[in-house]
Formats: C-alpha cells, structure tokens, sequence
C-alpha cells in the first residue's frame, strides 16, 4: 500500500469514529473497491466490495429495526418498516457518503471513470463499509456507528419530514382510486445523459389528461417525483404533524450535542494537537463505567486511560480485560492499558484482544522487560514503560528505542486522588532529554499520571510531558463531559504558548 493510500485510510478511520488500523488495511481496501476494477486489464486485483455490501446492508436494517423498535413503541409495523425503508435507501445512504466525501477513497475502474462517482455506487460503499466494521470490531460498535451516520435521515424520517419516506406513488394511486375510479399512469418522455449518469423524465396521467411531470436518476424516482408535484398540486401532503417519541427525542438531541462537541473541538484546534488528554475512569462511577467512557468521548477526549491494578503489586484492585471488551464498543478512543500488576506477561494477548491499543508496563514488575515489550509489539499493540516516583529515570537508556510511551508516575500508584509530587517535573525534563539524545521525540511520548489538575498541568507542559492522565479532575461535579472539554481547551492554550 502506497503511503497516499495508508493516509486516505488513517483519515477515513478518524471520520469513522475508529481508531486507526481497525479495519485490516485489505479489508478496508476491499470495501472501498467497485466491481469495475477488476474488469480493468491492468490490473490483477480480482478482490471487489460485493459480498460486503451483502452483509453491511444486513446489519443496517437490523441496526435501524432494533432502533425503531426501542425508541417508537408506539409504532405500527407499517411505520416502522416505512421509516427504515428510506433510512437503508440508496437515497439516505447517498447523502451519508457525500458528507463524508466517501467518493475521495472509492476505488472504480475505467468504465467507471470520466465523472463524479454515481451515488448508486457510494452507496454500495457505504454497505460494504458497515460490513468491514462489523468484521473488525462487534455488533454494538457497528450498530453505534450506522445510528450515528444515519441519524440526521433517521430523524427527518421519523418526523415525517424525509419527502422519500412518503411513497407518492401509492399515495396518488389512493387518491385517484377514491375519487375517481382509476389509476394513475406513467409514461417515460425522456432519457439523458451517459450512461454512468443517466437522467429520466417521466409525465403522469390520469384518464388521458396530463397531471404532471418529474425527473430523477432512475424511472422509479422520476415516476415518485412526478406523483409528488401533482399531490403538492393537490394540497394532499401534510409532513410532521406527529410529535415525536420521546425516547426517540433524547436519542436525538444526544447526537447533536456529540457532533456539537466534536465541530467544537476541531474548530478550537485547527491542527492536530500534540498534547493529548487521557482521562482516567478509576475516578469514575464503577457502576456505570460506559457512560464515563462516552462522557469522555462527548468532551472531545480521543484516549481513554485503564488503570489495571490487582491487588498485588498495588495495594487495590479494578478491573481486568473483560470489562474493557465490554467497554469496548461504548467509545471508539484510543484504549490506553496502565497495566499495575505483577507477571503482566501472562496478560498481554488477553488485554490485546479486549481493545487495548496501548499497554504499559512497570519497569518494577518486569525483570524482563526487553522481553516483554517485544511481546506487547507482537499482539498488535503499542508498548509504553511507566516508572514509580522513586525508580531512576536512567534505567530507560537501553530500552528506550523499543517502547512508544513512557509513563512518568507523579504519585505511588494504587489509589486516585493523591497530591502531585514536585520532583516529577525534573524527572519528565530527564527523560526529554534522553528522547532528544536519542532521536526518538516522533516515537516516544511522555506521559504523566497522579495529581494533575488545572494547577499542576501548566507545570508538567512547561517541563515537557505529552500525554496527560487525569482521573479525580475530569470525574468533579460538573461532569466528565464539560470537564473533558475545559482541559481540552486549556491544553490547546498550553501547546500555543509552548509553540
């Protein structure tokens, strides 16, 4: 895969909502492929998104059935099934895809090309894409993430107010039926443009008398828009005039205010932020541990930090990978292991496999370290190494280069809450300096964890730290969400002024 290719990914991941990589690279290429391309001589990939498409467009009206089902109690089967009809359409799923700029990373062929990318096609892509995310993650990841896609359709759907999910067809034909013993005919006037790109119009009759005319993409929309201009005629189509559920109401004004949060969030950081916020759910409510992590995830945080503990090695126990498997499909952040356990080697593939994307390690638990890191590496996820307050900083010389993170721990590690401890500062501006004598600053962060607040965090900036861990912080009284989002903006201040 060229690195243009590997970008395109990297960026479609991020509109997606996953982290990066979790769609296997030929899968998401395979998803992304129309069938055109494998007619093309020049090329030997016989791989194309069909079989995928098959299956993302089971699990998108299952994700929009069960949705309807949950939040419309009070709808008829017929409702229901009208709404999800255009809510799965080519139509919806079109307009998904556009907003998405899918066409930017669809794959077609030469007789494909020499235009903009039918919608038939994105729309195909877009089945094909919820395919390859269920075939990475879950059933609950994929389904959050089609509710979240589709939901400026689903809501025009469910108030009445999306013109596809009237069938004017079947409306006219009632009307005329009704009153005047007939049925409404269609008749094909006219057909444009190339074929990739081809424009129907059609006129509609009734008893020999021209009632109106319509175009569109396909007969079949022409025909619904030409029976829409003669109902609007008419004054029959009446929209929205239903309240909405109430159920359905929350679900709603919860995605907007996460797409609020996140336009917010990018509109404060017109780059990429450097320094990063991991909030900890140690901190958190225990019993309601998934609405921590989308409380963080609405705040605008992309990490998620675990602080693993057993008992053992710290005088405190949490919990193990499968929580995090279940936590798993609540947030599509960066899920960032602080492994405080001994014999962390017998865990590695376990927490892997739960989601961790990150995992980190004692240098006081691992006699061999070395060993060990090459064992995170090898499960597929990013190895990182966190030191107690009173271990040398010097003991990271020689494995440096072979982990992605350091954690810097500013208090003894077990229990949340504690007061920051002062000497970390110069231990963080050790460690840069190391990372500089080495080379490494686009490898390893510095992380810090324990007693970071809006006081401590300027200090632990000024001396150099990346990624900043905060539990009893982010988890105060105003909430992890509008917490979340006052320390993002203040470290986006912090990174300016450290610029």
């Amino acid at each position: 895969m060229s690195d243009k290719e590997a970008l395109k990914h990297a960026e479609l991941h991020q509109k997606l909502g996953l982290p990066a990589d979790t769609i296997p690279r030929q899968l998401l290429r395979q998803a992304l492929t129309h069938k055109s391309v494998t007619s093309d001589r020049h090329t030997q990939d016989k791989l194309h998104n069909e079989r995928l498409e098959y299956l993302g467009d089971a699990f998108l009206k299952s994700s929009i059935s069960e949705w309807l089902f949950q939040h419309m109690p009070e709808a008829s089967e017929g409702q229901m099934s009208q709404i999800r009809s255009y809510v799965v359409s080519d139509a919806a799923l079109a307009k998904v895809a556009q907003r998405l700029r899918l066409s930017r990373y669809i794959l077609v062929g030469d007789s494909e090309r020499g235009g903009p990318v039918r919608e038939s096609i994105q729309a195909n892509v877009m089945e094909s894409l919820c395919g390859a995310i269920f075939l990475s993650t879950d059933f609950r990841t994929t389904a959050r993430i089609i509710l979240r896609l589709l939901s400026p359709e689903l809501m025009l759907a469910v108030q009445g107010e999306a013109e596809e999910v009237l069938n004017y067809k079947a409306l006219l034909q009632e009307y005329a039926q009704g009153q005047y013993k007939s049925l409404p005919v269609y008749t094909l006037k006219d057909e444009t443009g190339p074929d990739h790109d081809r424009t129907f119009s059609v006129q509609v009759s009734l008893r020999d008398q021209l009632l109106g005319e319509g175009s569109g993409s396909s007969k079949k929309r022409a025909e619904q828009e030409a029976a829409r201009q003669v109902l609007e005629q008419l004054d029959l189509l009446k929209k929205g005039t239903e309240p909405m559920p109430e159920a359905a109401a929350r679900f709603f004004a919860d995605q907007v205010r996460c797409q609020n949060a996140a336009a917010e969030t990018l509109a404060a950081s017109p780059q990429p932020q450097k320094l990063l916020l991991a909030p900890s759910i140690l901190s958190a409510d225990f019993a309601n541990l998934a609405e921590a992590v989308q409380s963080i995830h609405r705040g605008g945080a992309s990490w998620v930090h675990l602080d693993v503990m057993d008992g053992h090695f710290v005088p405190n126990l949490t919990f193990g990978p499968p929580v995090i498997a279940a936590l798993r499909s609540y947030s599509p952040a960066v899920f960032d292991a602080h492994l405080m356990i001994e014999q962390p080697e017998r865990y590695i593939e376990a927490f892997a496999k739960a989601g961790c994307q990150r995992i980190t390690v004692h240098y006081e638990t691992c006699p061999h370290l070395d060993r060990v890191l090459s064992q995170i590496a090898e499960a597929g996820a990013l190895p990182g190494v966190s030191l107690n307050p009173a271990t040398p900083v010097s003991v990271l010389e020689d494995i440096l280069h072979k982990v992605h993170l350091v954690l810097i721990m500013s208090v003894n590690p077990g229990f949340g809450g504690q007061s920051f401890i002062p000497r970390a500062l110069q231990r963080i501006e050790q460690v840069c300096q190391m990372r500089a004598r080495q080379q490494l600053e686009q490898q390893v962060l510095i992380q810090v964890d324990g007693g970071i607040n809006a006081e401590t965090l300027p200090q632990v900036v000024a001396a150099g730290a990346d990624v900043f861990v905060m539990g009893s912080a982010i988890f105060g009284p105003a909430g992890a969400e509008q917490n979340t989002q006052s320390y993002q903006k203040q470290l986006y201040l912090l990174e300016q002024s450290r610029i």
